[in-house]
């Protein structure tokens, strides 16, 4: 059961689940097989992990601009002078700022 959960909440179809399952109740002869197949799953779980965590980074950095447009009053805080255009560097600045603050404070840096 714990293979069909993980593979299941992994996005896995359930034809392949099935698939996977028939391996493992043929015994030792498809243990190749059954690591190749779970290598190739890691392998795709990891693209996913990676393309979440660049969606929680800007996330994370549009709270920043947010928070500090808030704390200032207004959205120019962001500008370049005279203007309505981003800063060229406001996510450097960001990064910069997420760098330079201790992991159990970085929750302070984002959230109002």
């Amino acid at each position: 059961m714990e293979y069909i959960n993980c593979l299941k909440k992994s996005g896995v179809p359930v034809k392949d689940i099935a698939g996977f399952i028939n391996l493992c109740m043929q015994g030792d002869q498809t243990l190749a097989e059954r690591y190749d197949y779970l290598d190739q799953e890691e392998t795709v779980i990891e693209a996913k992990v990676a393309e979440l965590q660049e969606q929680l980074d800007f996330l994370r950095f549009k709270k920043w601009y947010y928070k500090t447009s808030l704390q200032a009053g207004t959205e120019a805080v962001h500008f370049m002078e005279g203007t309505n255009v981003v800063q060229p560097d406001i996510h450097e600045q960001y990064l910069k700022l997420k760098q330079q603050t201790p992991p159990d404070q970085f929750r302070q840096l984002i959230d109002l």
